[in-house]
Formats: C-alpha cells, structure tokens, sequence
C-alpha cells in the first residue's frame, strides 16, 4: 500500500483501492508425546522398514526426505552414530533443470517414460544441515540388523540389485519416494485406528520437543543436533503438553491451597507410582523439584 499513493501521483492508477492483505493462520503440526512414541512403535513390529524409519525420524528429528536419503555406509557402529549428507526428493523435469548441479548426487531412473517428474538424491539446502547423529542403543540395533538385510537381499539379486548405497529402500535398493514414506505412516496410522494422527513431519517436531524438555530447554544443543536454528526451534517447538498444563494446574492447587483445609480426603500415592511418574515425565519431575525447593524454603 505505501507505493500506491506515489503510483497516483505519476498517473498509473486512478484511485487507490481500498484493500487489506488476506490473513494467514498459521496451523501448528501435531506432535506426540514420547510415551505415545514408543506405544506405536511396539505396534508396528509386523512392518520393519516403516518401523525403523519412523525410530529414525524421532529420534535423529529427520524429514522424510533424509530418513530415505540416509547413506548405509556413514552407519559407523562403533561411534554409535550416522551422517545426514543427502535428501531424496521427487522434483518435476522443469524443477530439475533449474537446481544447481553442484547440489544433484544422483538422477534417479524414471520407471514409466511418461512421467514428468523423477527422483533425485541431492545436497541439503545448507551447510548446518550436514549433520552427524548420535543413535540410540535400540536404534543402532535396529539399524544394524537392517544393513544385514540389505547384505542378504544384494547376495540373492545379484545384478538385479540396485545399489545406491541406501539405509531405507526398496527390497531391490531402489530409492523410496518420500511422498509414498509419508502416506505409509497415514495410511498405518488409520488402518490401526490411530485417532490423534500426525504427519511424518511431526514425528520432527516430537522428537525435537521432547529433547528440548530432558536437556532443561537447552535450544542451542537440540537445534544443532537437527540442523536447525535456535530461533526456528523456539518460534516452531515450543508448545505445552497436555500433560505439563496439568501438571501446572496441579501446583498452582498445591501452592493457592496450602494453607486451607480441603473438604475432600486427599488422594494417596503411592512411592512407587510416584517414582515412575517422575522417570517417565521430565517435566513433572523439574515442577516437582522446584515445588520441594519452594517448601524447603518457606520451612527455614
């Protein structure tokens, strides 16, 4: 609006028109929690690949596009870890020839002449997002067992097997579409009746939050570990669970309350219930702490 007045000075325009700019709600992706995390991974035991690029997508918080583009030979056992070094992505035939060519690793062989789009393995857009990640021990596990089938599965093909040095592939080493990985996780998701569902993406953002609540907000470490900004991570993962405005609801009885007698009996718990409370929610355990500390306080 502020070049208009200038435009009706020169004559270009007669009037200046009456208009604001549409606005823009921004819809925040779901997440879950990681005890919701862990429920579905128990579930997918019968799906392997999917169940291993969803452990990966968590626990390294990677998108789609970097679990299929994962390169089965930066797994280094030993360091416990894996290097995000390329993406798979589908790019349309006019897309491709406008990239870069520094950033193209691989043209993927179309499988229908008639398509207008095709599969590349190519470079992340920046420089933080070459990346090392450190797995976990059941990661690693289920990362190592894959390499063993992927060894099994060149050794029965042979020449048939098409070897582009892929984690997550097709049973014959062709890449997998990150769109198709995506729909997989839905479609999963529904045939399980998993009614708060969330993208592939979100299993990002899970994973990022829940690291931002074990390492007591430290946005520097979880935002370098991804790939990501510190100011992107905050702006983007910064959400309360359900659990944790329960949990506030909870101490701000305990604190308002303190000093007046309830009506009601109070709950018992027990120390063991207690205990597993505090080990499976951070979060819990930080409000618990700082409540315990207030008391001591008031006490002396």
């Amino acid at each position: 609006m502020v070049g208009f007045p200038t435009a009706k000075r020169w004559g270009y325009v007669s009037e200046i028109p009456n208009a604001t700019a549409p606005s823009e709600k921004y819809k925040k992706r779901k997440s879950w929690a990681a005890s919701a995390i862990i429920e579905v991974l128990d579930q997918m035991v019968d799906n392997p690949l999917l169940h291993l690029a969803v452990h990966l997508g968590f626990v390294c918080s990677l998108r789609a596009g970097e679990v299929v583009g994962i390169d089965a030979n930066s797994v280094d056992p030993n360091d416990q870890s894996l290097w995000i070094t390329q993406i798979v992505e589908r790019v349309s035939d006019k897309s491709l020839k406008e990239l870069p060519k520094e950033r193209i690793i691989q043209i993927f062989p179309k499988q229908t002449s008639m398509s207008s789009s095709c599969m590349i393995l190519k470079a992340p857009k920046t420089d933080e997002s070459f990346r090392k990640q450190y797995l976990t021990t059941p990661l690693l596990k289920e990362v190592l067992c894959r390499l063993r089938e992927i060894k099994e599965n060149k050794e029965l093909l042979g020449r048939d097997y098409h070897d582009y040095g892929l984690l997550i592939c097709q049973p014959d080493g062709r890449p997998i579409d990150p769109n198709n990985l995506c729909k997989s996780f839905r479609k999963w998701q529904t045939a399980h009746h998993i009614e708060d569902q969330i993208d592939f993406q979100g299993l990002r953002k899970s994973g990022q939050m829940h690291k931002v609540r074990i390492t007591q907000n430290n946005y520097q470490l979880v935002a370098e570990s991804s790939g990501q900004s510190p100011e992107v991570l905050m702006s983007n993962y910064n959400e309360a669970l359900d659990s944790e405005k329960r949990n506030l609801s909870q101490l701000v009885e305990a604190d308002l309350y303190s000093g007046q007698a309830t009506a009601a009996a109070p709950t018992s718990i027990s120390s063991a219930v207690l205990l597993n409370r505090v080990k499976s929610d951070p979060a819990f355990a930080q409000q618990l702490l700082q409540l315990l500390l207030r008391d001591a306080e008031t006490a002396v």
